[in-house]
């Protein structure tokens, strides 16, 4: 009978609390992407925009327990996606829009935007963290003028983490997803380094129109 209480307690205490978003972060570490670019960059600039707008999005997503969570996806990957161009071009610079003038006028220029989309979900009736966490991550490569896209390149990080894990570490699976997602981009813009070497040769030495 007092097992019985006990679970009719916690179940009503789940029911209470369903439907909190409780934040979170997906920041990475950065340090595990730094080096693994190798030498032979791309010598040509890039630039990744991330706008205001951006920045202060907020999205929400399931968690446990009837919970959701909150996390601010660009504002958290913002320093990880610059690190990952890094780490394939030359030069690399932040814009907040296609206006900045930080994106300067040198025709071999490559611009990049991205999109950010991601999932969470806990089979847990009584802890709210999510022990699986998606990160889909899309970079638009455009010439200066953002007429043209070079390229699109589509990722997907997954991140996991039980009980044991993440009670410590709330955000864990959403981190480890926002570390895979990064680790596949960057080797997935270096397999499209020779197209995107070959375009921007091409656009400087037309003047800003490549073939």
């Amino acid at each position: 009978m007092r097992s019985r209480l006990l679970a009719l307690a916690t179940l009503a205490l789940v029911l209470l609390l369903g439907g909190c978003a409780h934040p979170i972060q997906l920041v990475p570490e950065p340090t595990q992407l730094v080096g693994q670019g190798g030498a032979n960059k791309i010598d040509r600039p890039v630039v990744l925009i991330v706008t205001d707008a951006q920045l202060s999005q907020e999205v929400v997503s399931p968690g446990g327990g009837g919970d959701k969570v909150s996390y601010k996806p660009y504002k958290d990957l913002q320093t990880g996606m610059y690190i990952v161009l890094g780490e394939v071009f030359s030069t690399t610079r932040l814009a907040n829009s296609p206006q900045d003038p930080r994106i300067g006028t040198d025709p071999a220029t490559v611009v990049v935007t991205p999109t950010i989309t991601t999932t969470s979900h806990s089979p847990s009736l009584l802890t709210w963290p999510p022990t699986v966490f998606t990160v889909s991550l899309e970079f638009a490569f455009r010439d200066t003028s953002g007429a043209r896209t070079l390229a699109t390149v589509r990722v997907q990080g997954e991140g996991r983490a039980e009980f044991d894990e993440f009670k410590s570490d709330f955000s864990l699976s959403a981190k480890r997803a926002a570390q895979d997602a990064l680790a596949r981009m960057l080797k997935a813009i270096q397999e499209q380094s020779d197209a995107l070497r070959r375009w921007s040769t091409a656009a400087r030495a037309a003047g800003g129109t490549a073939p």
